[in-house]
């Protein structure tokens, strides 16, 4: 497979669990939802997004904003990706910030290993 970020595809326990890009929660978050057996590589993950915040900057701007917010995509890198005399249109810009943004999620959850909480401990 192309396309696959690297760490996942040797991952046994991402991609075994979660099977290519399909798990990325972020694809629900902007209402993408992958059936069954459909698999996504990184080109196709990017353009449905891409497609999807498309829309979102027409119709639902204001929940697209909160949403990149919630999801932690740096502000400054979202300003530059609306600066209208970016080449880069804006919606692929932030479609490439957000998915940038959960590959680095991914990574560090996968890097960093937090003991569970003794639930006596737990609030």
């Amino acid at each position: 497979m192309t396309g696959i970020i690297p760490f996942i595809q040797d991952d046994p326990y991402f991609y075994q669990t979660m099977g290519a890009l399909n798990f990325l929660p972020v694809l629900n978050d902007f209402d993408i939802v992958p059936t069954g057996e459909q698999q996504f590589d990184e080109a196709e993950v990017l353009e449905l997004l891409t497609k999807q915040i498309a829309w979102m900057l027409e119709q639902k701007t204001e929940f697209l904003f909160s949403l990149l917010y919630r999801l932690d995509v740096d502000e400054r890198l979202v300003r530059k990706a609306m600066d209208p005399t970016n080449e880069t249109p804006a919606a692929e810009g932030l479609a490439r910030l957000v998915f940038d943004r959960q590959k680095a999620r991914l990574q560090t959850k996968r890097d960093i290993h937090v003991e569970e909480i003794d639930p006596d401990l737990a609030w």
